[in-house]
Protein backbone atom coordinates (compact mmCIF):
# COMPACT_ATOMS: atom_id res chain seq x y z
CA UNK A 1 0.00 0.00 0.00
CA UNK A 2 1.37 3.54 -1.00
CA UNK A 3 0.57 6.93 0.08
CA UNK A 4 2.45 10.21 0.78
CA UNK A 5 2.96 8.91 4.32
CA UNK A 6 4.91 5.94 2.81
CA UNK A 7 4.74 2.69 2.23
CA UNK A 8 3.10 -0.31 4.44
CA UNK A 9 2.47 -4.32 3.80
CA UNK A 10 -0.84 -5.60 4.88
CA UNK A 11 -1.60 -9.31 5.50
CA UNK A 12 -4.29 -10.74 3.27
CA UNK A 13 -5.70 -12.11 6.55
CA UNK A 14 -5.77 -8.07 7.62
CA UNK A 15 -6.60 -6.44 4.62
CA UNK A 16 -10.71 -7.31 4.37
CA UNK A 17 -12.48 -5.43 7.25
CA UNK A 18 -16.05 -6.23 6.54
CA UNK A 19 -18.06 -6.49 3.56
CA UNK A 20 -16.49 -3.62 1.23
CA UNK A 21 -14.42 -2.40 3.00
CA UNK A 22 -10.57 -2.96 3.65
CA UNK A 23 -7.91 -1.93 5.84
CA UNK A 24 -7.07 0.26 3.42
CA UNK A 25 -6.63 4.24 4.42
CA UNK A 26 -8.49 6.97 2.62
CA UNK A 27 -5.47 8.10 0.83
CA UNK A 28 -3.83 4.47 0.03
CA UNK A 29 -3.84 2.53 -2.90
CA UNK A 30 -2.21 -0.87 -3.53
CA UNK A 31 0.51 -0.31 -5.79
CA UNK A 32 1.79 -4.09 -5.46
CA UNK A 33 0.24 -7.80 -4.43
CA UNK A 34 3.07 -10.50 -3.34
CA UNK A 35 2.16 -14.09 -3.79
CA UNK A 36 4.66 -16.96 -2.66
CA UNK A 37 5.88 -19.25 -5.62
CA UNK A 38 4.61 -22.98 -4.59
CA UNK A 39 6.84 -25.03 -7.38
CA UNK A 40 6.63 -28.31 -9.07
CA UNK A 41 3.85 -30.91 -7.55
CA UNK A 42 1.31 -27.51 -7.32
CA UNK A 43 -2.15 -27.20 -8.77
CA UNK A 44 -4.55 -24.16 -8.14
CA UNK A 45 -8.44 -24.40 -8.50
CA UNK A 46 -11.13 -22.01 -7.82
CA UNK A 47 -14.70 -22.47 -7.98
CA UNK A 48 -18.12 -20.53 -7.68
CA UNK A 49 -21.64 -20.52 -7.48
CA UNK A 50 -23.18 -17.00 -9.10
CA UNK A 51 -26.83 -16.62 -10.29
CA UNK A 52 -25.31 -15.36 -13.59
CA UNK A 53 -21.86 -14.81 -14.65
CA UNK A 54 -20.18 -11.83 -13.02
CA UNK A 55 -22.37 -11.62 -10.23
CA UNK A 56 -20.90 -11.76 -6.85
CA UNK A 57 -20.63 -15.26 -5.63
CA UNK A 58 -23.16 -17.20 -3.82
CA UNK A 59 -20.32 -19.28 -2.28
CA UNK A 60 -17.09 -20.09 -3.86
CA UNK A 61 -13.42 -21.71 -2.71
CA UNK A 62 -10.34 -21.30 -4.05
CA UNK A 63 -7.49 -24.27 -3.22
CA UNK A 64 -4.19 -24.82 -3.81
CA UNK A 65 -2.33 -28.15 -3.26
CA UNK A 66 1.59 -29.08 -3.54
CA UNK A 67 2.52 -32.84 -3.74
CA UNK A 68 5.24 -34.53 -2.97
CA UNK A 69 5.73 -38.72 -3.61
CA UNK A 70 1.61 -38.96 -3.56
CA UNK A 71 1.08 -37.24 -0.72
CA UNK A 72 -0.47 -33.26 0.00
CA UNK A 73 2.11 -31.78 1.62
CA UNK A 74 0.82 -28.19 1.98
CA UNK A 75 -2.73 -26.44 1.32
CA UNK A 76 -4.47 -23.88 1.03
CA UNK A 77 -8.69 -23.54 0.90
CA UNK A 78 -10.24 -19.96 0.96
CA UNK A 79 -13.38 -19.61 0.83
CA UNK A 80 -15.81 -16.56 -0.12
CA UNK A 81 -19.70 -15.83 -0.21
CA UNK A 82 -19.72 -17.39 2.83
CA UNK A 83 -19.47 -14.14 5.51
CA UNK A 84 -18.90 -10.46 5.43
CA UNK A 85 -14.84 -11.41 4.45
CA UNK A 86 -12.77 -14.29 2.87
CA UNK A 87 -12.59 -17.52 5.32
CA UNK A 88 -9.53 -19.70 5.52
CA UNK A 89 -10.41 -23.01 6.23
CA UNK A 90 -7.44 -23.88 8.02
CA UNK A 91 -8.92 -27.73 9.64
CA UNK A 92 -9.19 -29.28 5.66
CA UNK A 93 -5.90 -27.26 5.06
CA UNK A 94 -4.75 -29.42 8.30
CA UNK A 95 -6.33 -32.36 7.13
CA UNK A 96 -5.33 -32.60 3.70
CA UNK A 97 -1.85 -31.92 4.75
CA UNK A 98 0.37 -35.03 4.80
CA UNK A 99 -2.81 -37.56 3.56
CA UNK A 100 -2.37 -39.67 0.38
CA UNK A 101 -3.90 -38.32 -2.53
CA UNK A 102 -5.80 -41.54 -3.36
CA UNK A 103 -7.02 -41.47 0.49
CA UNK A 104 -8.63 -37.99 0.48
CA UNK A 105 -12.82 -37.76 0.87
CA UNK A 106 -13.27 -34.79 -0.96
CA UNK A 107 -17.13 -34.59 0.19
CA UNK A 108 -16.47 -35.36 3.21
CA UNK A 109 -13.50 -32.98 4.13
CA UNK A 110 -15.55 -30.49 2.52
CA UNK A 111 -18.70 -30.74 4.32
CA UNK A 112 -16.36 -30.96 7.58
CA UNK A 113 -15.16 -27.49 6.21
CA UNK A 114 -18.38 -25.59 5.96
CA UNK A 115 -19.58 -27.07 9.05
CA UNK A 116 -18.56 -24.40 11.53
CA UNK A 117 -19.60 -21.35 9.27
CA UNK A 118 -22.91 -19.39 9.55
CA UNK A 119 -23.82 -17.93 6.49
CA UNK A 120 -26.25 -15.21 6.39
CA UNK A 121 -28.98 -15.86 4.81
CA UNK A 122 -30.72 -13.15 2.07
CA UNK A 123 -32.55 -13.14 -0.93
CA UNK A 124 -30.42 -14.78 -3.20
CA UNK A 125 -30.41 -17.88 -0.21
CA UNK A 126 -30.50 -19.31 3.21
CA UNK A 127 -27.53 -19.52 5.11
CA UNK A 128 -28.31 -23.51 4.65
CA UNK A 129 -27.94 -23.15 1.27
CA UNK A 130 -24.87 -21.53 1.30
CA UNK A 131 -23.29 -24.12 3.34
CA UNK A 132 -23.91 -26.92 0.92
CA UNK A 133 -22.94 -25.19 -2.15
CA UNK A 134 -19.95 -24.08 -0.57
CA UNK A 135 -18.82 -27.46 0.31
CA UNK A 136 -19.35 -28.44 -3.19
CA UNK A 137 -17.26 -25.94 -4.28
CA UNK A 138 -14.69 -26.58 -2.61
CA UNK A 139 -15.08 -30.53 -3.33
CA UNK A 140 -15.21 -29.39 -6.95
CA UNK A 141 -11.84 -26.98 -6.52
CA UNK A 142 -9.96 -29.57 -4.62
CA UNK A 143 -10.46 -32.31 -7.18
CA UNK A 144 -9.50 -29.44 -9.87
CA UNK A 145 -6.48 -28.36 -7.78
CA UNK A 146 -5.08 -32.25 -7.35
CA UNK A 147 -5.78 -32.92 -10.64
CA UNK A 148 -3.44 -30.10 -11.70
CA UNK A 149 -0.75 -31.37 -9.46
CA UNK A 150 -0.75 -34.08 -10.50
CA UNK A 151 -0.19 -33.50 -14.03
CA UNK A 152 -3.78 -35.35 -15.15
CA UNK A 153 -5.50 -32.19 -16.08
CA UNK A 154 -9.16 -31.68 -14.59
CA UNK A 155 -11.04 -33.75 -12.49
CA UNK A 156 -14.54 -32.60 -10.94
CA UNK A 157 -15.83 -29.98 -13.45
Amino acid sequence: MRSARGTRRIPAGEFFVSAFMTALEPDELVTALHVPVWGPGSGFAVAELARRQGDFALAGAACGVQLRGGRVTRAAVGLFGMGAVPVRARAAEQALTGASVGGVDLDGLARDAVAPLRPASDAHGSGAYRRRAGAHMIARALGRALAEAQGTGEAGA
